[in-house]
């Protein structure tokens, strides 16, 4: 591999850290280089893009759900001012079953 080649697919995963070796080798193929995956992660490797997964989010223990719940039933019927000045900061995405298949993150 080119070091202007390795420079590239750097460049690549650096800018768009969900990028995949297979994608990389790709990108790499149009410029009529052929590499195997196994040595883009390993050069991603010694330049300290390493590839990982997403965590696993727990589901909602029972304190919580119960939690959750007297928070909704004691503001069932607040008005409509209420909830225009509530701060809303909570952004989790809660899925019940994690998926096992996820492209290769690079960190």
């Amino acid at each position: 591999i080119t070091p202007r080649a390795q420079r590239q697919f750097i460049r690549e995963a650096t800018k768009d850290p969900r990028t995949t070796s297979k994608e990389l080798q790709v990108s790499l193929a149009s410029i009529k280089v052929s590499v195997h995956n196994s040595t883009i992660r390993k050069r991603l490797g010694k330049n300290s893009l390493h590839g990982r997964f997403p965590r696993c989010k727990p589901l909602l223990s029972k304190k919580n759900i119960k939690a959750r719940l007297n928070l909704a039933k004691k503001h069932l019927n607040d008005c409509q001012d209420f909830w225009e000045n509530t701060l809303w900061t909570d952004k989790t995405k809660v899925e019940l079953f994690w998926k096992m298949l996820f492209p290769l993150h690079l960190a």
